[in-house]
């Protein structure tokens, strides 16, 4: 799975102008960011082939100063990783569909936004997306 993940931030990375965190951020991020999250990679048996295949969620988090810095953020993501093949040594990864859920804008009350007085909150917004494949 690490080498999957370090695929989809460095595709991010050059695909977009947002930075690709795993799993936990800097204290003081430049934002707007993506945060993407999945397990250590889960795995489900093809009953007919006898096969464990790659089966598992992945999470796109996307973070803006506003609202409506996600809605634009969520654009730019969305185009670089649709149709992405992420790289793997021990998974044939398929290339990734369109989110198969996208969450609601959020305003994260729970963070304050640096220089803002304490009154600024970072939004953010989830796409889910599949990441799926036999093994090589």
């Amino acid at each position: 799975m690490r080498q999957v993940i370090e695929s989809l931030q460095a595709r991010i990375t050059a695909e977009t102008p947002y930075t690709a965190y795993f799993g936990d951020v800097p204290e003081a991020p430049s934002y707007p960011y993506v945060l993407l999250w999945t397990s250590a990679g889960a795995l489900e048996v093809n009953v007919l082939g006898g096969v464990r295949d790659l089966a598992e969620p992945l999470g796109v988090t996307m973070v803006a100063t506003t609202s409506i810095g996600v809605l634009s953020a969520s654009r730019h993501v969305r185009a670089a990783l649709v149709g992405f093949v992420p790289a793997s040594a021990t998974w044939r990864v398929e290339a990734l569909r369109p989110p198969y859920d996208s969450r609601a804008v959020q305003v994260d009350r729970d963070v304050i936004l640096p220089g803002s007085g304490g009154s600024g909150h970072p939004a953010f917004a989830v796409d889910m997306y599949d990441l799926a494949g036999p093994p090589l």
